[in-house]
């Protein structure tokens, strides 16, 4: 039987010819090698120690060589430090080409007269949550002129945002644009409203609009930003909004899809599908 022995790369041994002495695993030499001439002992085949992160299938009972050194640290923190450089400059980019659009899309609206807020004058949002705040400061954004009105419970929400520009419970960090007003009078907000953005729960909704009915247009559009069933009845919104009305013939859109409130907070790109009714598709595009 062939007698196993570990050869150092000092020793000068002949390579099969049809072996690749480079290894492709990032290791160094790591062939069977034995002595090729007939005038040799027996064949002695030849170990070479593989130098790899892999666990070796030998048994070995020599200690295992040292691993090389880490990188400095310098260099280490200083890839590092350029991984949230690399993060905002995609950000950034993402959001230029983003506004880009947003502009093109906006000029060719208003040279084809379809742009919706040039002729809307108020705006009412029901409910001070994460989503209705985003919307509100979106939509209020898009046009300076444009009276945004947002139905609040809390009183401390409300003064915050008429006084400080920030709503303190949810995104206190993001300023709101002036031309956006909280109230708690529901009749108030509603009258001489041209749309409604709908942010209140899907749970509290119908108690919610059963309330504000008297105050509501019936010809007032409805949009839907509240995503779900109502637990109890498992009715959507399409459904809730007409029946707490008490108006079959309210305009109502449903807004869905994977958006977030943050994302639309920050003015990120954002995706959202729309349920309408024939006859309200022009509203989508506002």
């Amino acid at each position: 039987m062939a007698k196993l022995i570990e050869a150092s790369l000092l020793v000068n041994p002949v390579f099969h010819s049809d072996s690749n002495p480079y290894s492709d695993n990032n290791m160094k030499l790591s062939r069977f090698i034995s002595f090729n001439s007939k005038k040799q002992p027996p064949p002695t085949l030849l170990l070479l120690r593989l130098h790899s992160s892999t666990t070796s299938c030998f048994a070995d009972s020599t200690p295992p060589s040292p691993s090389p050194p880490p990188h400095p640290p310098g260099d280490l923190d200083l890839v590092l430090d350029s991984a949230p450089d690399r993060s905002r400059d995609r950000r950034r980019a993402v959001r230029l080409a983003w506004e880009k659009l947003v502009r093109w899309s906006k000029f060719w609206r208003s040279k084809a007269k379809t742009d919706v807020l040039e002729r809307t004058k108020k705006i009412v949002v029901l409910g001070g949550g994460s989503f209705g705040t985003a919307m509100a400061a979106h939509v209020a954004d898009r046009k300076a002129q444009l009276e945004v009105n947002m139905l609040v419970r809390d009183p401390q929400i409300c003064h915050s945002i008429n006084e400080n520009h920030y709503n303190c419970k949810y995104f206190p960090e993001h300023k709101l644009p002036g031309n956006v007003i909280a109230t708690t009078d529901a009749k108030s907000a509603l009258l001489g409203a041209d749309y409604c953005f709908h942010a209140v729960p899907v749970q509290f909704s119908s108690s919610f609009l059963e309330g504000i009915a008297d105050y509501v247009d019936p010809s007032l559009p409805f949009i839907s930003l509240s995503k779900g069933l109502e637990l109890n009845t498992l009715r959507m919104m399409s459904q809730i909004i007409p029946r707490a009305l008490k108006n079959p013939r309210q305009p109502f859109i449903s807004l869905s899809g994977p958006s977030f409130a943050l994302e639309l907070m920050n003015k990120l790109p954002t995706g959202d599908i729309e349920h309408v009714k024939e006859g309200m598709k022009d509203i989508v595009r506002c």
